[in-house]
């Protein structure tokens, strides 16, 4: 397993603890004309944590990812990812961070090698064909990696985006409804992964709307109407049950289930 210490950054990330603090941003927000997509959130993750982003669809989730990941530029607030100045600087954070979104962004009429060796050059990666044959086999797509990834299953798809979104060894990984439609088994092992990538010292967010992975996270944030409604650590955010009355309010507000 590679160290996902975070690469490139030109300011040096504040140790805690013995670890660095990967993001640090105050009171993002964004605004789609009179809607307001996401308000005031505030968020510092260090590596070797897994934050779970959780909340119903529309509740400012992948807006503030997209933020994160310096794809989408917020109308107000400030902050930094990887070293790097959020409103300035965002094709840095472009270049160093791992997305991976909701839908499958590879070309569905290239291979699953092509693709792999095509974002491995990109990133401007040494040997291209190496990069994208080790990545192959180690997520296990040997059989389809002259296939289209276009006709791919929903779990292959998933698998191969995650693959695309960790060729360059990204110190932060930042992953939208990664286990969306996927079987048991297929959860199970992106969860897995996840969870090595946090050994290894990178900072993970997953975006979830579903409580039970929430508790598979170091530390939880609740979304609901572009909104942080609580946050902190996953085991007093998501206790086990019986739920406390005071949480049972937050679900319901942020359009979860309670049980």
């Amino acid at each position: 397993m590679p160290d996902f210490a975070p690469r490139g950054s030109h300011t040096a990330a504040m140790p805690c603890g013995g670890r660095q603090l990967l993001i640090a941003v105050h009171k993002l927000s964004k605004c789609y004309g009179r809607a307001t997509a996401v308000a005031c959130v505030a968020l510092a993750l260090r590596s070797g944590e897994i934050w779970g982003f959780v909340g119903a669809n529309g509740a400012g989730k992948t807006t503030t990812l997209r933020m994160l990941a310096g794809i989408l530029k917020p109308d107000g607030g400030s902050g930094q990812v990887l070293g790097f100045d959020l409103q300035r600087e965002a094709a840095a954070i472009r270049e160093r961070v791992g997305y991976m979104s909701q839908r499958l962004s590879l070309y569905p009429e290239l291979s699953v090698f092509e693709n792999l060796r095509f974002r491995a050059a990109v990133y401007g990666l040494r040997n291209p064909r190496a990069v994208a044959e080790s990545a192959i086999c180690a997520f296990g797509l040997v059989r389809w990696a002259r296939n289209p990834a276009g006709f791919l299953s929903g779990g292959w798809a998933r698998r191969l985006q995650l693959a695309a979104s960790l060729l360059h060894s990204p110190g932060l990984v930042l992953l939208d409804e990664p286990t969306a439609g996927l079987d048991t088994a297929a959860r199970q092992e992106v969860w897995r992964r996840v969870e090595d990538l946090a050994a290894a010292g990178a900072g993970v967010i997953v975006c979830t709307h579903d409580l039970g992975e929430a508790e598979r996270c170091s530390h939880t944030a609740l979304f609901a109407n572009g909104k942080v409604i609580t946050a902190g650590a996953s085991a007093e955010i998501t206790p086990a049950r019986p739920r406390p009355r005071f949480l049972c309010a937050v679900l319901t507000c942020a359009g979860l289930p309670r049980t």
